[in-house]
C-alpha cells in the first residue's frame, strides 16, 4: 500500500461520520470509504471524485490535506479544523448546508458557512503562499462557492464580496498569476479580514469587511 493509499483511508476512518445528519449521507460515506479502501490508487481515484458533480469540493481538501502532509511529515495528523471542513463540504455535496435554517445554495448565509468559507479561503491563501501543486483545484473550488453565495446569500457585504473575490480569481486565472507575489499579498490580507469577519457576531462585523472590499474592487490597479 502506498503512503497516499494510507492517508486518504486514514482520513475516511478519521471522518466525523457520527455528526451527518441522515442515514442516506452515511450510507453514501460508507460507500465511498468502501471504495478508496479497494482502489489501488486512492490519488488518481480522488482527481476522479473532484469530477463528480457536487464533491469538487470535499476532494479538493483531501488533496490539500494529502499535498500539505507530503511537503511536510509532522502535518500527516488531520487537525479539528481539517474534519470540520471535511465534513461541511461533504454535507454540501449532498445538498445540506450545516446546521443552519438560514437559506442557501452554494455557500448560504449562516455562520457555520461562513466560517467554512473562510476557513476555504485561508487554506488557499496557506496553498499559495507555499506553491502546492492543488492550488489551481482549489482556486476553482473557491470560485465556485464564490458564485454560489453571490446568487445566493442574503448578506450584502457578503454578496457583494463574493461577486468581487469571484472576479479577482477568475482574473488571475486567466492570466497565470497564482505564483505572483502581488496576488500572494492580496490573498494573505483578505484572508485575514474574512476570517476576522466570520468569527464576529453579526452586530460587531460593522467595517470589518472593508479592507479586504476595497482591495478587491481596485485589484486591477496592481497588476498594471
Amino acid at each position: 500500500m502506498t503512503q497516499t493509499n494510507e492517508l486518504v483511508r486514514s482520513l475516511f476512518t478519521n471522518f466525523p461520520i457520527a455528526e451527518l445528519s441522515s442515514d442516506e449521507q452515511r450510507q453514501v460515506f460508507d460507500r465511498l470509504k468502501t471504495r478508496f479502501s479497494q482502489v489501488p490508487d486512492a490519488a488518481s481515484e480522488l482527481k476522479n471524485l473532484y469530477k463528480v458533480k457536487g464533491f469538487s469540493d470535499f476532494a479538493a481538501v483531501m488533496m490539500w490535506i494529502l499535498e500539505r502532509a507530503q511537503k511536510d511529515p509532522q502535518l500527516v495528523v488531520t487537525s479539528p479544523e481539517d474534519e470540520t471542513l471535511l465534513l461541511s463540504t461533504f454535507r454540501r455535496a449532498l445538498g445540506e448546508q450545516g446546521h443552519t435554517s438560514a437559506p442557501s445554495g452554494r455557500g448560504g448565509t449562516g455562520g457555520a458557512d461562513e466560517r467554512g468559507f473562510a476557513s476555504q479561503l485561508e487554506r488557499f491563501s496557506e496553498a499559495v503562499q507555499s506553491g502546492i501543486e492543488g492550488r489551481g483545484a482549489q482556486l476553482e473550488s473557491l470560485f465556485n462557492d464564490c458564485e454560489g453565495i453571490a446568487h445566493g446569500t442574503s448578506d450584502d457585504e457578503f454578496k457583494e464580496f463574493s461577486a468581487l473575490m469571484a472576479d479577482f480569481l477568475k482574473y488571475i486565472a486567466e492570466s497565470e498569476l497564482l505564483d505572483d507575489v502581488r496576488v500572494i499579498n492580496i490573498v494573505s490580507n483578505i484572508s485575514s479580514s474574512v476570517s476576522q469577519w466570520a468569527i464576529s457576531p453579526t452586530a460587531a462585523r460593522h467595517g470589518l469587511m472593508e479592507e479586504a472590499l476595497g482591495m478587491l474592487r481596485d485589484f486591477r490597479t496592481h497588476f498594471e
